[in-house]
């Protein structure tokens, strides 16, 4: 960050710059069931209290707000209690603050209520594994550097891909098994640096602050959500502010950008943002010694809403360019090509249109693109040692219809149809086999086959084609007792280019044992269909089938009212089956051919299994004065079945089995608003002139999360002298090494500040704080006989600044 770039700042500040006394509260109130909005609302804003009511648009204000953290309570005899425990307003500002009440299965007369607010909400139509988090929780968690991905890592049930990447695994799964939602848009990556046939990447293109929430939902979600494995990540945006036109610049890691909304009619707002990455400065820092290579990627993204009584459409468009070059890659890391470079592009463009169309009826219909196009060359000179140009898009119309029953009961009944183009041509150069007599032989023997013709070794997977995709729901939620809340659905889907037709029942339920104990439940069976990569790696994978995945979960939950503490404790089984193999495993050494012995086959057949069990046990308590904290155990085992001769039946460790997980996150936060020594000292100009460089802030937050995760399996290949090649032995012991237990601790500091209508944020992310040298992976490179490892992230200082006005 430049010294103009903090001039900058100042001079804003110098001409903004006036004592904010007041801001607003305001927002929307609806059903978290239906989504309409709910008049009579009771609404509560603490310090001073003060009251109000929804009106018939389920619209509430507050004027005159004094600056600072207020507790706000939302309550109606016809539905649950809710209660946002810091709505932040710093200055003049105009605190949109939305909220979703769950009905409540009796009403209960206004005369004998008695409010139980509860600050830990969940969707009606989930039971178990499931968690939502607001954009505030977003924005300040500690170690996700504001990627919508990254924050749900905090959970017992995720364990991360990496550092350096976002992906979520869930529960002994394997990468790319996440189904991803941008209102109501599912895109298959959503990331710079995509990974192919993954769902992950270096960082996530959604801006953080276009957000409105997120759920998660960990496993066995609602019949409506299909095509992944394991689990959901639906992210919401929220709608552009409807008074006036608001803007500012933000500088962090995902790199230097803006934002602007505002109303465009009387119903209607928008909201646009753009960021350019200057992590060529970061990559070759004294902070990130062992750097090689300089990412470049922006991105772009724009929302349209239209919002009428009965009426909301709305409309996003996401876009994301990214490459980077690494040079002497075959100095560093042992590759054949000295040179490496990488990226691709992704987009997606959606609208969605939902309709009340009664009192009873409402309807949903969504359009929808998305693409991931996959760029990666390997060359030394003019040779070219690996190339993939890939491209994979999808279009998609959803729709959906949904009639409520009285007592809160509901039914939804929907589909999906879905035009798939992929254009995949992914290609290695052959390489000829040789013998080596000794070290000193740099030349080598060729080895020749039956008919004479050199041995050699090559990759490709190429195939142009377009496919459709079918599928199905219905899926209600039912409340046969007041206590009691069930979810059934049954889905189906079609891939009629490898026939395949799927049908997945998917059940939830929770009981109330207390106001404050609560039993959930929940099972399913979920389908993936493969991946068009797999797919065209060979004629023969036309008839892979589905990955199957079979899951039941148990738990309860306890929520402590006096301390405003939630504990959940659950237990899991999931089963998986059909899944991929390379049909080389399946052959013993002896029967394999030279060059079947140090390559891979592309054919790839349906007959993995698996299984995947654990504990898991998770507290949390959400901020509300000063402190909030949470901790996460998880206690797992995930295995997969030996399907080799001689193995067949024994189960060795999955990818993913790191048996115990720890993740303890917590932070602190003071406000100095409320201080006469603070506000005499803000009045000055030099203090908003210095702000960026003063140790304290109208509200001042530190934060930090500490992470294990225990030893990670894998398979070490063998070096072969004769042939100077890796290979894995086919008769050796699957996934019997480890990599090490992981551990790191990150902090996060930041600094608010209102100066009229001028806000400003600023923040540190402290990644590794300690400096813990944990290993990533290994690269098993011909030219060298022994590994080459690549350690994730090392002491990362990452910083920012967030400027609105």
């Amino acid at each position: 960050m430049s010294m103009r770039f903090f001039k900058t700042i100042c001079f804003f500040c110098l001409i903004c710059y006036f004592p904010g006394i007041a801001g607003i509260i305001a927002g929307t109130v609806t059903n978290a069931q239906t989504g309409k909005k709910i008049p009579s609302v009771l609404v509560i804003v603490s310090a001073p209290a003060c009251t109000a009511h929804t009106d018939q648009s389920g619209n509430y204000s507050f004027d005159s707000v004094s600056p600072g953290s207020h507790s706000v309570l939302f309550s109606h005899p016809n539905y649950e209690a809710t209660f946002i425990g810091d709505a932040y307003v710093s200055g003049e500002e105009k605190k949109q603050l939305d909220a979703e009440l769950e009905p409540a299965a009796k009403a209960t007369p206004v005369d004998r209520m008695v409010v139980r607010a509860n600050a830990f909400r969940r969707p009606p139509d989930m039971a178990s594994s499931t968690k939502i988090i607001t954009y505030d929780e977003l924005l300040r968690a500690p170690g996700a550097i504001m990627d919508v991905q990254r924050v749900v890592q905090n959970l017992p049930s995720v364990a991360s891909g990496g550092d350096k990447t976002n992906e979520i695994v869930v529960r002994g799964g394997v990468p790319g098994e996440n189904l991803f939602l941008l209102d109501n848009i599912e895109i298959p990556n959503p990331n710079h640096f995509a990974e192919q046939g993954s769902g992950g990447g270096v960082i996530s293109l959604v801006n953080p602050l276009l957000v409105k929430g997120l759920t998660f939902n960990a496993g066995a979600p609602p019949a409506q959500y299909g095509g992944k494995a394991s689990s959901v990540l639906d992210v919401k945006l929220r709608d552009g502010n409807s008074d006036m036109v608001l803007g500012g610049v933000d500088l962090g890691v995902a790199g230097l950008g803006f934002h602007a909304e505002g109303p465009m009619t009387k119903q209607s707002n928008f909201m646009v943002s753009a960021t350019k990455s200057y992590l060529d400065f970061i990559a070759n820092s004294r902070f990130n010694t062992e750097a090689v290579a300089v990412p470049k990627y922006w991105g772009a993204q724009a929302r349209l809403a239209y919002n009428t009584a009965d009426t909301k459409v709305y409309a996003n468009g996401v876009y994301g360019d990214n490459s980077i070059e690494i040079d002497n890659a075959d100095s560093l890391y042992g590759t054949v090509g000295s040179t490496i470079l990488s990226g691709g592009k992704v987009y997606a463009v959606g609208a969605t249109w939902e309709q009340s169309v009664s009192k009873a009826v409402s309807t949903s219909f969504t359009v929808s693109g998305v693409g991931n196009t996959f760029d990666r060359l390997e060359y030394t000179g003019q040779d070219t040692v690996y190339k993939n140009t890939s491209s994979e898009e999808e279009q998609a119309l959803k729709g959906q219809i949904a009639y409520d029953f009285p007592g809160n009961n509901r039914l939804m009944i929907g589909g999906v149809v879905k035009r798939a183009n992929f254009d995949i041509e992914i290609r290695q150069n052959s390489d000829t086999l040789k013998t080596y007599a000794g070290p000193g032989d740099s030349a080598g023997t060729v080895v020749y086959d039956n008919n004479g013709k050199p041995v050699t070794e090559e990759s490709a997977a190429h195939g142009a084609d377009v496919a459709y995709k079918y599928g199905g729901y219905i899926s209600s939620i039912v409340r046969p007792a007041s206590r009691i809340r069930i979810m059934p659905g049954l889905r189906f889907d079609a891939f009629p280019y490898i026939k395949s037709v799927t049908v997945s029942p998917r059940l939830g339920a929770s009981y109330m044992l207390s106001s404050a104990l609560e039993a959930t439940a929940a099972f399913g069976i979920q389908y993936q269909d493969p991946d068009y990569a797999d797919i065209v790696k060979a004629d023969f994978n036309r008839g892979l089938k589905p990955k199957n995945i079979m899951i039941g979960i148990g738990g309860l939950e306890y929520v402590f009212e006096r301390t405003g503490v939630k504990c959940i404790i659950e237990g899991y089984y999931k089963k998986m089956s059909d899944m991929p193999l390379d049909s080389s495993l399946l052959l013993s050494n002896a029967s394999k051919s030279p060059a079947e012995r140090f390559s891979q086959s592309n054919t790839l057949v349906s007959v993995g299994k698996g299984r995947s069990y654990g504990l898991e046990l998770f507290a949390q308590k959400k901020l509300t004065n000063e402190f909030s904290w949470s901790a996460a155990y998880s206690l797992s085992k995930s295995e997969m079945q030996d399907m080799r001769p001689g193995h067949e039946g024994e189960w060795y460790r999955g990818d993913y089995d790191f048996v115990s997980m720890v993740t303890l996150s917590g932070g602190w936060k003071k406000e100095l608003l409320g201080y006469a020594w603070y506000q005499a000292l803000k009045r000055h100009r030099w203090f908003a002139m210095l702000s960026w460089v003063m140790p304290i802030g109208d509200r001042n937050e530190i934060s930090a999360k500490w992470r294990y995760l225990g030893a990670r399996p894998h398979t070490s290949p063998v070096y072969d002298q004769t042939y100077r090649r890796w290979y894995v032995d086919s008769d050796a012991a699957l996934n019997a090494d480890v990599y090490g237990a992981y551990h790191k601790l990150d902090i996060r500091w930041e600094r608010r500040f209102g100066f009229g209508f001028l806000q400003l944020i600023y923040y540190f992310d402290l990644q590794n704080v300690y400096g813990q040298k944990n290993i990533w992976t290994r690269i098993y490179a011909d030219s060298r006989p022994a590994p080459t490892p690549v350690y994730q992230l090392m002491f990362f200082p990452a910083g920012g600044i967030i400027l609105g006005f």
